[in-house]
């Protein structure tokens, strides 16, 4: 976990150093940022399978393991690509993405804590609890009108930790849920590109999907209010399901 979230604070802030440097919004291409974080990845799945990891897919609910084989490092690399560049994506409003990052890490610790037999859960879920309280205390200063921003730096790390922390505890399809928000902001990103490009018209005013509620006129606390909320029902979800079911 800690390699993951080193990691990629380190491709954010290169490339949040680059940008800042260049006085443009110029800083590390498409292209590098993937093979760095596939890099960061790669070293993950390798540490994971040595430590005596079954490559197994988790259904929790229905008590149910699925042994995918070869597939599962496919999936590790799509679990923490994804989750890294949704947050990313999301951190457009102030305290958007901090907000929801907190109510993540928080359900995460709950879940770490309540798989009692996991080894190593005690350590996941006071690291959990940790970055939790690390963010609210971000939040103080950047909920609007925000006074400092977590950049590249932050957004990246975050979403690759918590993309990580969902595949040491065995819930990665919860994270589905947990972070329901940032899959939002992604998939509405996706349609809104490959719309775009076969009838060069916009599926939506402004993507991510959190820039069309301002374009309809919401006030920016509004959204990231409702947003929050969205984010809670959520976890709440994924925690009557990863925990009590």
């Amino acid at each position: 976990v800690l390699l993951t979230f080193v990691g990629y604070a380190l491709i954010g802030f290169v490339d949040d150093y680059l940008i800042i440097k260049r006085h443009n919004n110029k800083g590390l291409t498409e292209k590098q940022k993937l093979l760095m974080q596939l890099l960061i990845s790669l070293v993950f799945f390798y540490l994971f399978m040595i430590s005596g990891n079954e490559p197994l897919l988790w259904i929790h609910t229905l008590h149910i393991k699925i042994d995918i084989g070869w597939l599962y490092g496919l999936f590790i690399l799509f679990v923490l690509l994804a989750s890294s560049n949704a947050v990313n994506l999301t951190d457009g409003l102030d305290g958007l993405a901090g907000g929801l990052s907190a109510i993540a890490y928080l359900t995460f610790g709950i879940i770490a804590f309540g798989t009692g037999w996991l080894e190593g859960y005690e350590t996941i879920g006071i690291f959990c609890f940790l970055l939790f309280g690390s963010i609210l205390g971000f939040l103080i200063f950047n909920v609007s009108p925000a006074k400092v921003f977590m950049g590249d730096t932050g957004s990246l790390c975050l979403g690759a930790t918590l993309g990580a922390i969902a595949i040491l505890t065995r819930h990665e399809l919860l994270l589905v849920l947990i972070g329901i928000v940032f899959v939002m902001e992604t998939i509405s990103c996706i349609l809104q590109r490959y719309y775009y490009k076969l009838t060069h018209k916009r599926l939506f005013p402004m993507a991510p999907i959190h820039h069309t509620f301002e374009k309809k006129g919401w006030n920016e606390r509004d959204i990231v209010k409702l947003f929050w909320i969205i984010g809670l029902v959520g976890s709440m979800l994924a925690l009557a399901f990863g925990v009590w079911l």
